[in-house]
């Protein structure tokens, strides 16, 4: 399939590395995904030029335009850097999301291909997952997690969140909880705070997963994002926005080893990046 879209160079001083100059490639044309989603271009792509090489170069998004799929999109980023010799390694972040059909509801596609083919769209392009700033791949990790949330069984998870909602019922407040943060990555306790939404929330899950309690969560997920996408998308904004995974009184608790590993999951997803690394330009 034949691409044509035009491009823009923009050189802008740097603040950061006064020995190399920064620079940012755009289209011209506007993504269609418009403003609202906090998306201007169809692509954008940033490097810091150092003579004699740009070695590394950052994909700061991608989005569909009017004329051609995300996906399309994606494959003529990765053939047009190939077509620079210098670039020998591109990154990028994948907060891919999908429209349902008949609805204004988008779900998270990364986070659904991680659990239902157990790898995103980069990593089928070569692409492999790295800690920022480092080198250490763990693709096979995340892959490893995600093949593990996929398969708890949708009945174990409901009667794991039913022991839940009758703790928090016996104690309320006097409940603490123990929560993973996402970004620093660090192990926090504190008072169970927002009780009412908290257990609204998991009341949700239950409410929407017990017609299909004899499914595994990733058959559960295909399931309803072919007949009720707009419940998969609540699903994963209710999952996305958890942090707890304990719950304790004195020494009694309850742990939820499926949100637990959700979490885990959702900290590769939200805070790594994929590197591609242009082998042929290696000499």
């Amino acid at each position: 399939m034949k691409m044509e879209i035009e491009v823009k160079l923009k050189k802008i001083k740097s603040i950061i590395n006064s020995k190399s100059d920064f620079y940012s490639i755009t289209t011209t044309e506007k993504s269609a995904a418009g403003a609202f989603d906090g998306i201007e271009y169809v692509f954008a792509i940033s490097f810091f030029y150092k003579t004699p090489s740009y070695e590394n170069v950052y994909i700061n998004n991608i989005s569909k335009s009017e004329k051609y799929s995300g996906s399309n999109i994606v494959k003529f980023v990765i053939d047009f850097l190939s077509s620079f010799q210098q670039v020998k390694k591109a990154y990028v972040k994948d907060g891919s999301q999908v429209s349902c059909k008949n609805s204004d509801d988008k779900i998270d596609l990364s986070m659904y291909k991680l659990l239902t083919y157990y790898n995103g769209f980069y990593h089928k392009l070569g692409f492999r997952l790295v800690i920022e700033d480092g080198e250490e791949d763990i693709t096979k990790k995340m892959v490893s997690l995600a093949k593990k949330v996929s398969n708890y069984k949708v009945k174990d998870i409901l009667e794991n969140f039913k022991k839940i909602i009758h703790f928090v019922e016996k104690f309320k407040k006097k409940i603490t909880v123990k929560y993973i943060g996402k970004y620093d990555k660090i192990l926090y306790e504190k008072q169970l705070d927002n009780l009412k939404d908290f257990m609204y929330n998991i009341g949700y899950l239950c409410f929407i997963m017990l017609p299909y309690k004899n499914y595994t969560f990733g058959k559960y997920i295909e399931k309803i994002n072919s007949k009720k996408c707009f419940i998969l998308s609540k699903l994963f904004e209710i999952l996305s926005d958890n942090d707890y995974f304990q719950f304790a009184n004195n020494k009694q608790k309850i742990i939820s080893h499926f949100l637990l590993d959700y979490i885990k999951l959702s900290i590769y997803r939200n805070n790594y990046q994929w590197q591609g690394i242009f082998m042929k330009k290696i000499e």
